[in-house]
Parts: structure tokens; C-alpha cells; sequence
């Protein structure tokens, strides 16, 4: 009996294995359903039986029957397709991977999923920090928090009522950031509190001088006198020409009618106004228009209000607050 089972075996082994027919309406062979599937027979249509996806012609095998794909995986991964099912994440095509039975397209870090699409919690003001963190109208979206924001070139200095869009590049009360003032004898330049030059003077590599008497700069930056020549009219000369006098030890020439440091004489100058800058007019001494953000609110001279906080004159001269004046405005 031992040697019958062995031949049996045998015999059977070595039997070439039947193929489907695929055209005598009876399923047999190696064909999922009756002339389909199978690697004999062409893929199987809709609702005919499976075994794998390659059995159907929309290529999705579910429970054993050629269905139609349900939906589509997400563009973004830049994997469009028919849904597919898995039984684990090897099956799946990276980044996708199995979840409930299917291919799920997966974002990769730092993106996240929110609903069905991937974002980036760290700048997208709608899912700011997390799914649903919306910011607000005026705000952006920086490293995951809501952050106050400005025009383009703008500073956002304070926050909520007290947010102020700022040129930092050229505002004398926001120079550079948003707690750096200068001072009354300074201007702002890109961002940088510099000395104010006066009228008829000229900013010569960071430094305020009248190109018209300075010897080292006489008629334009940088065009130095020659030993013993004074500058006169903007001109290097021997010796000053009126109305011009010579002043500091017959190193410059100046014109006593307009200039703030020898007003009417050498060695009279005017003195210097509460926020605003000297000038001299025809002899007699006067001050230039207030600083930005300062005005004169009273019959002493200068310019001693601050408009932006004065409670007793909050934007402009005598209008008085309740309460504390912030940017300009009462409570």
C-alpha cells in the first residue's frame, strides 16, 4: 500500500498543470472566475471573482471581487491613483502607508494632516501650531504661534490695541527696533541714530560739516585744502572773501549772517533747542521745525511735547485725556 501512495505521488507530480481553456464558459485551470483571470486568461471586468488585483481590470481585488476604486489618494504626494487595499505597509508605496485595510497617503514631518491635506503648522495661519489654529485678520503665523504683523518693510512694535507698524529704517522713536530712540540732536538713517545736520551743512562719511568753509571738505566731501589755504565760498583760497570771516584759529571760513556756531560773530553760537536744531537767519538765532513726533504746545521755546504719550496734548496741541495717551489716542 506504502508503494501505491508513492507512485501516486509520483505520477501526479510529474503531471504538466491544466491551463484554463478561457473560452468554454467553465471555470477551471488557474482562473478566478468562469474565462478570467489567472496568468492564462485575460483580466477579469466588475463584480467577477478575484484572488489579486492582477485578476481585475480595475485592478482592486476587495474580498474577492473586482471592484471599482472608491476614491482617489491625495495629489499632493504626487502619487495620484486608485485607492489600493493592504494587509500591511509593506504593500503600500512610500510615503503611503496601511491604515484600516488601505493605502493612506502619510505627511512627511514637519507637515501634518489635517484634513486630508497636508500642512505646515509652523507658517500656515490656519493650522497654526496644530490642526484648526486659526490666527487672526492681523496676524501671521511664525514657528507655530500667532504672531502680530505689519505691512511689507513695517515693524510691528506692542501688541493688540498697542500695536504700531513702524519704519524701522527711518523713525526717529523706533530706530533700528522697537525701544530705540534717538535723541534730539540725531536723525535716523537705515535703521541707525545719526547726528542731524543742520541747514547748509552736509552729512561728509557720518559727520555733519558746511562744505562751503570745511577744509578737509571744501565744496564736496572728501576734497581736502592745501597747507595754508582756508575754504571760502565752497573754494580753497588764501584767505577768507566777505561777507565770510575767518574763524578757528584761520582754519575756516563762516558766514556770520547763517551760521548756528558763529551767529552774528566767531564763537557765538545759538543755543540748542528742546527736539529741534539751531539755525541762524540773517544774524539772529531760531530753531528749525520740531522732531518727528514732538511739537511746541507753549510759549517757552522748544519743543517739549511728545505727542505719541503726552496725556495733556495726545496727538496734537491741548487735546487732553481722561487717561494715559497711547500712539497718539485717548482711551
Amino acid at each position: 500500500m506504502r508503494w501505491l501512495l508513492i507512485f501516486t505521488v509520483v505520477i501526479f507530480s510529474a503531471c504538466p498543470r491544466a491551463k484554463g481553456t478561457c473560452s468554454d464558459g467553465v471555470r477551471n485551470g488557474l482562473e478566478s472566475d468562469v474565462d478570467c483571470g489567472g496568468p492564462d486568461c485575460s483580466k477579469c471586468g466588475e463584480a467577477k471573482r478575484c484572488e489579486t488585483h492582477e485578476d481585475c481590470t480595475t485592478e482592486l481585488c476587495r474580498l474577492h471581487v473586482c471592484s471599482k476604486p472608491q476614491g482617489l489618494m491625495p495629489c499632493d504626494s504626487g502619487m495620484c491613483g486608485p485607492v489600493v487595499e493592504c494587509r500591511s505597509n509593506a504593500e503600500c508605496t512610500s510615503p503611503s502607508i496601511c491604515v484600516g485595510g488601505q493605502c493612506t497617503f502619510r505627511c512627511m514631518p514637519p507637515l501634518i494632516d489635517c484634513g486630508g491635506a497636508c500642512v505646515d503648522p509652523r507658517f500656515d495661519r490656519n493650522n497654526c501650531g496644530g490642526c484648526g489654529g486659526m490666527c487672526g485678520m492681523t496676524e501671521r503665523c511664525e514657528m507655530g504661534s500667532c504672531a502680530e504683523t505689519c505691512p511689507m518693510g513695517m515693524l510691528a512694535c506692542g501688541s493688540g490695541a498697542n500695536l504700531e507698524c513702524v519704519n524701522q529704517q527711518f523713525d526717529v522713536l523706533h530706530c533700528g527696533g522697537c525701544t530705540t530712540m534717538c535723541n534730539s540732536a540725531q536723525r535716523c538713517v537705515q535703521g541707525m541714530c545719526v547726528p542731524t545736520c543742520l541747514p547748509f551743512q552736509t552729512d561728509c562719511f557720518g559727520q555733519c560739516t558746511s562744505t562751503m568753509t570745511d577744509v578737509l571738505n571744501c565744496g564736496q566731501c572728501g576734497m581736502p585744502c592745501a597747507a595754508g589755504e582756508v575754504c571760502s565760498m565752497g573754494m580753497c583760497r588764501p584767505s577768507c572773501s566777505a561777507p565770510l570771516m575767518q574763524c578757528d584759529a584761520g582754519m575756516a571760513c563762516v558766514d556770520p549772517r547763517f551760521d548756528p556756531l558763529n551767529c552774528g560773530g566767531c564763537g557765538q553760537p545759538c543755543p540748542l533747542p528742546l527736539n529741534a536744531q539751531p539755525i541762524c537767519m540773517d544774524m539772529v538765532c531760531g530753531r528749525t521745525r520740531c522732531n518727528p513726533g514732538f511739537e511746541d504746545c507753549d510759549p517757552f521755546p522748544g519743543c517739549e511735547a511728545q505727542l505719541m504719550t503726552d496725556p495733556m496734548n495726545c496727538g496734537m496741541c491741548g487735546r487732553a485725556c481722561q487717561g494715559p495717551c497711547m500712539n497718539g489716542m485717548c482711551p
